[in-house]
């Protein structure tokens, strides 16, 4: 334009010029430039001969929604790191930061390329033995609605703290079980009708011990769950049975005390009578009753 002149209505370049300038800058653009003044005045104009244009700085990295980054705002010059997070109830998907580098080409960019995002934790249906589960939501801060199977009740782990609530973590706090009256402890030289693999027992199961042959019961062969989650009595024992002699066909040493199905050795003197096959004037044999 030349001095002295007034631009016609109708020019339209003149026009353009003036919507460039009337144009708002975006707030990363502002930045640049307050910052390349910032230099300027440290280093002197002479020293930025590039103008702010050429200020290399990478792209915002963004704001995960229902979540928050640190630092907040700024510009990000190469080597700068971008730090991401969630509020509560939700959960980072994807890196929680990010770094400003320079590429082969010279542009700068960041590492990883993919942003990250805050998804809503669920906790999901917790699997508990002999309950039942009632809730309708398993999001963060839902508590938990649970019944036991008749016979066994429910327990939690901090006794002064009767509710499970789901973290933000996906996980649940304070998850209860169901218990029943705990497996009675084993003994030796006899069985009871239980499963071996059964670790809890509803309460009014009634279990009952045997012997092995040679074995007598001691206690009561019964034992029943009852409502505290204790059994009736404690386990019998099995004591061994005591045998009486051996019939004597022979002239025997034996030991005054026999059990049933116990090996008993006996010895053939010099007189015994030939109708004894196994014996002879210096062998020995063994008998099982």
């Amino acid at each position: 334009m030349y001095h002295g002149m007034n631009p016609s209505n109708g020019d339209g370049f003149l026009e353009q010029q003036q919507q460039q300038q009337q144009q708002p800058q975006s707030p990363q653009r502002l930045l640049a430039v307050i910052l390349w003044f910032q230099l300027a005045l440290c280093f002197g104009p002479a020293q930025l001969t590039g103008g702010f244009d050429d200020l290399h700085v990478c792209a915002d990295p963004g704001i995960p929604e229902n979540g928050f980054r640190t630092p907040s705002g700024g510009v990000f010059f190469e080597g700068s790191v971008a730090r991401f997070h969630c509020q509560d109830g939700f959960n980072l998907k994807g890196s929680p930061k990010r770094l400003c580098v320079k590429y082969f080409n010279g542009t700068l960019g960041w590492i990883p390329s993919d942003k990250s995002i805050c998804v809503l934790e669920d906790c999901g249906i917790p699997q508990i033995e002999d309950a039942e589960i009632h809730n309708k939501t398993y999001r963060y801060g839902s508590k938990l609605i649970i019944t036991c199977h008749e016979g066994f009740k429910i327990r939690y782990p901090d006794l002064y703290n009767m509710v499970s609530l789901c973290r933000n973590d996906g996980t649940w706090d304070n998850l209860p079980i169901c218990q029943g009256c705990l497996r009675p402890v084993a003994f030796s030289n006899g069985y009871v009708n239980i499963s071996e693999f059964q670790a809890s027992f509803p309460v009014g199961t009634v279990i009952a011990y045997h012997c092995f042959p040679g074995f007598k019961l001691d206690g009561s062969q019964y034992l029943e769950c009852l409502h505290n989650l204790i059994w009736s009595s404690s386990p019998p024992r099995c004591l061994s049975l005591e045998g009486g002699r051996p019939e004597h066909l022979f002239p025997v040493l034996y030991s005054p005390h026999v059990r049933l199905a116990a090996a008993v050795l006996y010895f053939c003197p010099k007189s015994s009578p030939t109708p004894a096959p196994t014996c002879s004037l210096t062998s020995t044999t063994t008998s099982l009753f």
